[in-house]
């Protein structure tokens, strides 16, 4: 069923039913969060089943929140479940927001096998749930919205593995919009700078706790994802930027910690 125009009102995602990965923690929960809050059904995606179910609150007895425990890497699961929902519970809206980093990173250490397990999670699992959601974006005329990173974009401390892997994924997005954006189908990379998620703390080095509230909080790139999904039809936001006013700009990172005024709160 194609979305109709009252949900191609910017911020309306009543009615919409999304397909959310990486939805047990950080921007995943989040996004998640915000399209069962605005009256979207979500079905979760995430390894971690106690989490997953736990981001669903009250909507998990409702029925608006469907947890699925699965592994973005493990192609045959994502087309069991894909082709599971277009008979039962077709989507319109598809989040890719699984993603990981491997330790040691410095590109003289990274292993085979940990290069192997990052393209997984971060590059296949992208790929397979976005092809195969196709055919149900396409008959709905949906939206699709990869969460990429800055990383992609220039070199920092997050690594070379981490920084392909991201890089693929605005590859695979700009590719795949140029393949089937006649069919209506729209999709989005968004290219968040730094974020507080629990990610961090697997970190060879933690930021310490009183920075992060000047990092970009999980909440902000949900906002985004909102207005990417919910902009008029006739118009795609191919790309966003996302960056912490006072940490980052395009290109750069601050080293030293900035004194921030109290409104940046």
């Amino acid at each position: 069923m194609r979305l109709d125009s009252h949900q191609r009102e910017l911020g309306n995602v009543e009615g919409r039913t999304a397909l959310v990965t990486g939805a047990s923690s950080g921007m995943g929960a989040a996004i998640a969060q915000m399209l069962l809050s605005g009256g979207a059904r979500v079905h979760a995606v995430a390894r971690r089943a106690e989490e997953l179910a736990e981001v669903g609150g009250e909507h998990l007895a409702s029925g608006a929140y469907v947890p699925h425990t699965l592994d973005v890497s493990d192609g045959a699961a994502v087309t069991s479940l894909l082709d599971q929902l277009a008979q039962e519970d077709p989507i319109d809206t598809l989040i890719v927001a699984a993603g990981r980093n491997i330790n040691p990173r410095m590109f003289g250490d990274v292993e085979f096998d940990a290069w192997d397990d990052l393209i997984d999670v971060n590059l296949n699992g992208a790929f397979y749930f976005l092809r195969g959601a196709l055919s149900q974006l396409r008959d709905a005329r949906g939206d699709a919205v990869l969460i990429s990173s800055v990383a992609a974009l220039w070199p920092d401390h997050s690594g070379a593995a981490y920084q392909a892997s991201k890089a693929g994924m605005i590859g695979l997005a700009r590719g795949a919009s140029r393949d089937e954006h006649a069919s209506g189908v729209r999709i989005t990379t968004i290219l968040p700078g730094v974020v507080n998620t629990p990610i961090l703390d697997r970190r060879p080095t933690p930021p310490p706790q009183e920075m992060r509230r000047w990092f970009i909080q999980p909440e902000d790139v949900a906002q985004a994802t909102l207005a990417a999904i919910t902009m008029p039809g006739r118009t795609t936001v191919s790309e966003i930027t996302l960056t912490a006013t006072r940490l980052q700009s395009i290109g750069n990172t601050q080293q030293a910690t900035p004194v921030l005024p109290a409104d940046l709160d």
